[in-house]
């Protein structure tokens, strides 16, 4: 949503089909989803700071495989596939929790694995026979990246590039300038969403819908009120742009700082911002299809995508502070936290509503408006996977 300034107008020159709405529904395109997309993608996992303390860990569902992701002894970050080798049991049931200690021992059978290497440690055979290879029975290591303190996972059994640069489809360079491993993970809300995860995607990518959907936020963001994400969408914007007119201007309204209940950041700024007077008020930035980045002058709002089913979502949000912030008994987490939550709520009822229509009309395909030019880029990302 935050795009890269230049003299041309976003909008699409003309009407564009959307892909076909079966796919939306469909169980055998959502298998060949999972196995082309989220098989192969780098996919957000959660930030660093989820596993705080050595021996902590958690699991999370991403197309059809259970991952461990945990912290050992000595603080190092591992990622496994959540299986126990013998015969395939999980091994941690819980979504997070802490280890006694630097053993992973499977519930099923007690085989013991090192929670730093993976290695097998100990089956609970009575006889071994003597041409069984421990080593052959090591846990499944996944592909993980740990990019300033946000850790993301690739299922691919080889090893997979990584570039932050071609990671985040609407790349801005202030995400290199804030140290989020630094940050403090606030709050965490959880949602799971009665549609197919491309329809979240959409509804992020435009603002057709927010001055009905989203009438508080429309009020705090001006250009929204216009139902449009961006000033720029209006092919008029470079005349528009000297009209003193709030809902000509980019950013939020005159006198909030923050998207928050209020509009105040009471007070606290990042500390990369608090210089930074040309700071447009929030800044977003996505990496399909999994995340994206909500950054705002008192706080990073992370949202996580991850598909359960084809007409199933599970959104998780996490909010970031810096440690000033969080140790300020009196700054109101609330204010910010409940503001975003009833913006999602929002958004949810409004992906629902979508589901359930894309049913009627199987063979047919939606139509495109030029502001939702984002939508056709999602969709030409969504084409290029097959």
């Amino acid at each position: 949503m935050n795009k890269n300034m230049n003299s041309k107008s976003n909008i699409l020159k003309k009407t564009s089909n959307t892909i076909p709405l079966k796919w939306y529904f469909d169980e055998k395109y959502y298998q060949k989803e999972l196995l082309k997309i989220w098989n192969n993608e780098w996919v957000y996992a959660c930030h660093i700071n989820n596993l705080n303390k050595p021996l902590s860990y958690l699991t999370l569902n991403i197309s059809k495989y259970n991952i461990l992701i945990l912290k050992d002894k000595n603080n190092s970050i591992s990622v496994y596939l959540n299986s126990c080798r013998h015969r395939g049991s999980i091994i941690c049931k819980e979504k997070k929790g802490f280890l006694k200690n630097n053993i992973l021992i499977c519930p099923y059978h007690q085989w013991s694995y090192d929670a730093s290497s993976g290695k097998l440690l100990k089956t609970s055979s009575f006889v071994v026979p003597k041409d069984f290879d421990y080593s052959k029975h090591s846990l499944k290591k996944i592909n993980f990246k740990i990019w300033n303190g946000l850790i993301f996972i690739n299922l691919k059994n080889k090893s997979t590039n990584w570039s932050i640069k071609k990671r985040f489809q609407d790349y801005d360079n202030v995400i290199e300038k804030i140290n989020f491993d630094k940050f403090e993970v606030g709050h965490t809300w959880k949602k799971i969403i009665n549609c197919n995860w491309k329809i979240f995607w959409e509804n992020y990518s435009e603002c057709l819908h927010c001055p009905n959907i989203h009438p508080e936020l429309s009020n705090l963001v001006p250009v929204y009120k216009r139902r449009l994400v961006d000033i720029k969408d209006d092919p008029n914007w470079k005349k528009l742009l000297k009209n003193s007119n709030p809902k000509y201007q980019p950013g939020l309204k005159k006198g909030s700082e923050t998207w928050s209940l209020d509009g105040s950041a009471q007070g606290h700024k990042i500390e990369y911002f608090k210089n930074n007077k040309k700071f447009p008020g929030h800044i977003y930035v996505t990496t399909w299809p999994s995340m994206f980045l909500a950054i705002f002058i008192d706080h990073v709002r992370i949202v996580r995508v991850l598909p359960i089913s084809n007409d199933k979502t599970e959104i998780v949000a996490e909010w970031l502070f810096e440690s000033p912030t969080i140790q300020d008994k009196s700054y109101n987490k609330s204010n910010v936290i409940d503001f975003s939550v009833l913006v999602m709520n929002q958004d949810s009822d409004a992906c629902e509503l979508n589901q359930k229509g894309v049913y009627n009309l199987q063979s047919e395909k939606g139509t495109l408006m030029p502001e939702e030019y984002d939508i056709k880029r999602f969709h030409d990302w969504i084409r290029s996977k097959f």
